[in-house]
């Protein structure tokens, strides 16, 4: 009898769930659209800084912060964590040499925000990833997309994780281009 219970409201909990509001209807979410214009926060605005780090930023969106990270990129840890570790580990190099390449990933970024006007977003499969951060890639007014600038210019891994894979195949490519050629952190 317990057992039906349970069962019972797993049941009517994946049915409500479905059939909640769409993410368009949340009144909780602030959901920017693709031809939404991005306004870039600077130093003197009051608002937390816009760059995370090289994958990471906020954005406004007709007055509401948003956290965008990147598809499709993976940039070096920024601090000593255990991601740090990781790819310290796996790129054979020191914890050191990850800090630092990932505050050049981040000074970079700053820098191709800063050029730009105009900023919009493309959306893959997934909106939000675990952490309620919008996932998108960021292009420009000049049809340039951050995300591959990004990585072509060498300052950050591919990371395809799916539904959002729709770039994947281009960002390995820059990738391998950008270490052969020793470009951005791979010098």
């Amino acid at each position: 009898m317990v057992h039906v219970k349970a069962f019972s409201l797993l049941l009517l909990s994946s049915i409500m769930i479905g059939c909640g509001e769409s993410r368009e209807d949340s009144p909780y979410i602030h959901y920017p659209k693709i031809t939404t214009n991005i306004s870039i926060l600077d130093s003197s605005d009051k608002k937390e800084a816009t760059i995370i780090d090289g994958d990471t930023i906020k954005l406004e969106f007709d007055g509401v912060l948003t956290t965008i990270r990147l598809i499709g990129i993976d940039s070096f840890e920024t601090r000593m964590n255990d991601k740090a570790y990781r790819q310290a580990y796996q790129h054979k190099i020191t914890i050191e040499e990850v800090v630092e390449r990932g505050k050049r990933a981040t000074t970079y970024i700053k820098e191709q925000l800063s050029k730009r006007v105009e900023h919009y977003l493309e959306y893959d499969e997934d909106f939000q990833d675990r952490y309620n951060r919008t996932l998108a890639y960021v292009w420009f007014s000049n049809e340039e997309m951050l995300n591959m600038k990004i990585i072509c210019d060498g300052y950050a891994l591919p990371l395809t994780i799916k539904p959002n894979d729709k770039y994947a195949e281009e960002f390995v490519q820059c990738y391998e281009d950008a270490k052969a050629e020793g470009l951005g952190v791979w010098k």
